[in-house]
């Protein structure tokens, strides 16, 4: 019953688009939009990628103090900094950054250490203060 249900509507769609003659393609005007259209060639060198990162690096600490009080013990904050991904799940499967302390400590480092956060930004592991 289900494939024959589903040959049926692959039928009915398949009579609807042969009827249907509004979807073609016109070769002169595809070429004519080509012809107009400008080349753009991107050479990045390893310096071009350094001071894209580095841009990154510039994080506000208060921007990852919030997201810690709000979502800390989902991780987002270390998300933010830098972290990989996959922090997340740690925080996740240890039940918030084991039971909630791993984000109070996160906390607690990221305000008093608010005018200077760089050791904390990139950095990998589940703990962020050691």
């Amino acid at each position: 019953m289900k494939k024959s249900l589903f040959t049926i509507i692959a039928v009915m769609f398949a009579i609807v688009g042969f009827a249907n003659n509004k979807y073609t393609i016109d070769d002169n005007q595809v070429e004519s939009v080509m012809e107009q259209s400008t080349a753009i060639q991107v050479d990045l060198s390893a310096e071009d990628f350094l001071s894209v990162t580095s841009i990154q690096e510039d994080k506000n600490p208060w921007i990852a103090v919030a997201l810690d009080f709000f979502l800390g013990g989902l991780g987002i904050h270390r998300v933010y900094l830098g972290t990989p991904p996959g922090i997340i799940a740690g925080y996740f499967f240890t039940c918030g950054g084991i039971f909630g302390i791993l984000p109070i400590i996160d906390l607690v480092v990221l305000v008093i250490n608010s005018d200077d956060i760089s050791p904390y930004i990139n950095k990998k592991g589940l703990i962020m203060f050691n």
